[in-house]
């Protein structure tokens, strides 16, 4: 749930003692009329350029908060309109069917929660204070700034365990570091340092063991995308709260995450054990330096047998390192891997009525992220 938002004693209006505020706007369903503007906002608070927004942009904002599978007008975006008929705060949502503890709810993603201070502040508190009264079952972010963490837990919002981390995985580190320097400070510049640091790398890996060992007991290979969509809900099936992921909601969220070129081309390799049997898989952006993972998908107890496949096949496939988001089933499987650090990425938070769903969400059992969360839209990566 990126976003922008002030703090809670600055949305919240002043007024003297028995006298109710004057009403300045209404939260209501966000419509197709509303992209030009919520998508001027996107640029305005992301990317501070107070400007309106190309089609490219207000197509892609209208295809993820209007085109959704399991959209409705309950689960779906909405916006603060003020009396003169301006948007001033958005909270961008992607509807989904969720199983929570055995049942199929109601569901919905936080995508993005805009509000333009400036303009307007009782919008951003009455958004969030609605929340309270959320009609859907089970809402999520995995993406929240610090605001936005303390402000769903002041109206009841769990944090979902481990899964704020992001974990890196370098195979060869001297590159790895240089790109990442090159990126913060030198606009992606390296000026010749990557090819100084191969005959150092080649070192380090032979002296430290860097090298991913080799296997004969798994292997990788290509999956397509409707052999991903059959097989990826049997992977997840043994969480109390997991997405559905019908074809349809799972289709469109593959052909979603496609679009974001700007991270790589769109992988999806399963693992087999050695009788063909396939026992997980796992989903990247394959780009030329880095392999951002999307999910990494194992039957239960074969998790550590995926990661070490999938970070075989990263290494020898030319990647200088790989990253993706922890999950409480993969720490043991991480933490067995060399050259590998954790580091906070965002807050994951979940807000649910249903009392057996807080407690899978405090134990740790649930699976949400990746194809099930925001790291694959483009918002969080591209329209720069």
């Amino acid at each position: 749930m990126s976003n922008a938002t002030p703090e809670v004693s600055r949305v919240v209006p002043q007024t003297p003692a028995g006298v109710r505020a004057p009403r300045k706007g209404f939260i209501r369903a966000m419509t197709a009329a509303d992209i030009p503007a919520a998508a001027r906002l996107f640029l305005k608070i992301f990317r501070g350029a107070d400007k309106p927004a190309n089609a490219d942009l207000q197509e892609y904002l209208r295809a993820l908060a209007l085109d959704p599978p399991s959209y409705s007008e309950t689960t779906g975006s909405q916006v603060y309109e003020q009396q003169d008929g301006r948007i001033r705060s958005v909270l961008l949502t992607v509807p989904m069917r969720m199983v929570v503890c055995g049942n199929d709810v109601p569901g919905r993603l936080f995508e993005m929660y805009m509000t333009d201070a400036e303009q307007e502040a009782a919008g951003a508190a009455e958004i969030i204070l609605g929340l309270r009264r959320d009609r859907c079952d089970f809402s999520f972010s995995d993406s929240s700034s610090p605001t936005a963490c303390r402000l769903l837990l002041a109206i009841g919002g769990k944090p979902i365990p481990s899964q704020n981390l992001e974990w890196s995985r370098s195979f060869r580190p001297l590159a790895a570091m240089i790109g990442r320097l090159a990126d913060r400070l030198l606009r992606g510049r390296d000026f010749g340092l990557a090819a100084f640091a191969r005959p150092v790398d080649a070192l380090l890996r032979h002296l430290l063991g860097g090298k991913a060992e080799e296997s004969t007991d798994v292997s990788v290979k290509e999956m397509s995308v409707p052999a991903f969509i059959k097989r990826a809900p049997r992977f997840i099936a043994h969480y109390a709260i997991r997405p559905l992921w019908s074809e349809e909601e799972l289709s469109w969220a593959v052909s979603m995450a496609a679009q974001n070129t700007r991270l790589g081309s769109f992988t999806i390799r399963s693992v087999e054990d050695r009788t063909g049997t396939i026992i997980g898989c796992f989903v990247y952006y394959a780009a030329p330096r880095t392999a951002q993972v999307l999910n990494v998908l194992a039957l239960p107890g074969r998790e550590t047998d995926v990661l070490d496949a999938m970070f075989r096949h990263l290494d020898r496939t030319g990647h200088i390192e790989a990253r993706g988001r922890a999950q409480p089933a993969l720490m043991v499987g991480l933490a067995l891997q060399r050259w590998l650090v954790f580091r906070h990425k965002a807050f994951s938070m979940a807000l649910t009525r249903i009392a057996e769903a807080k407690d899978a969400v405090a134990r740790g059992d649930i699976y949400v992220g990746g194809l099930a969360g925001e790291d694959w839209s483009r918002l969080m990566s591209d329209f720069h």
